[in-house]
């Protein structure tokens, strides 16, 4: 059955209704609008039949439908999951624990996949690269994101209100510049001062 997500048409028709479709193997067969679908269904009822259908990001981005998300397995898409959960984490010689900034040995994203009702991993995100997927697994879902480490948690937020609560957190943690032991760049050496720039620099390319 096709659904008609009228009120996801917004910003100036920047945003559109899109469909990703998919082989019942899986495969990606690739993203279209609900009136490509109903065209595709009038020429080839099979081919139809032999699709399932998610709903996709409303952006169009075809950097981000060629993203490749490490942690889930085959037959697993990143439309699998409604919502999306970035945590630090490092590797303790075989298992992998949430920790706090600073003690990370790299950044996990977590989904909560909508069939089994559970938190999974979706990808494993080296230094440098966490702001671009997050930025595109909303591109693709719509979905919101939230944080969370040993110490703080922020619920299911949009990516810009992320980096306001980031920023926040940082000038929280440290020294008032008033403080003789301050230092200009207290801020810069903060452990998450580097999210918060990748996050705020792969938005920044996103408005152009």
């Amino acid at each position: 059955m096709f659904h008609n997500f009228d009120g996801l048409t917004r910003n100036e028709g920047r945003w559109l209704n899109l469909w990703a479709a998919f082989d019942v193997t899986g495969d990606y067969l690739g993203t279209f609008t609900l009136d490509d679908l109903r065209a595709k269904a009038a020429d080839a009822g099979k081919w139809v039949s032999a699709v399932r259908y998610r709903r996709a990001g409303q952006q169009i981005d075809q950097a981000a439908l060629a993203q490749h998300f490490n942690g889930l397995p085959c037959g697993t898409t990143i439309f699998a999951f409604s919502g999306f959960r970035l945590s630090p984490v490092r590797d303790m010689g075989g298992s992998i624990e949430v920790c706090d900034p600073g003690e990370h040995d790299f950044w996990s994203v977590y989904g909560f996949h909508r069939d089994a009702e559970e938190w999974q991993i979706v990808h494993d995100a080296p230094w440098g690269e966490i702001g671009e997927t997050l930025a595109r697994i909303v591109d693709l879902t719509g979905e919101l994101v939230e944080y969370r480490d040993l110490s703080h948690a922020y619920a299911n937020t949009r990516l810009p209100d992320l980096v306001d609560l980031l920023a926040q957190r940082i000038l929280d943690e440290i020294p008032d510049q008033d403080d003789a032991d301050a230092r200009m760049d207290d801020a810069d050496a903060h452990p998450l001062e580097e999210l918060r720039d990748l996050i705020l620099f792969a938005l920044n390319a996103r408005r152009g």
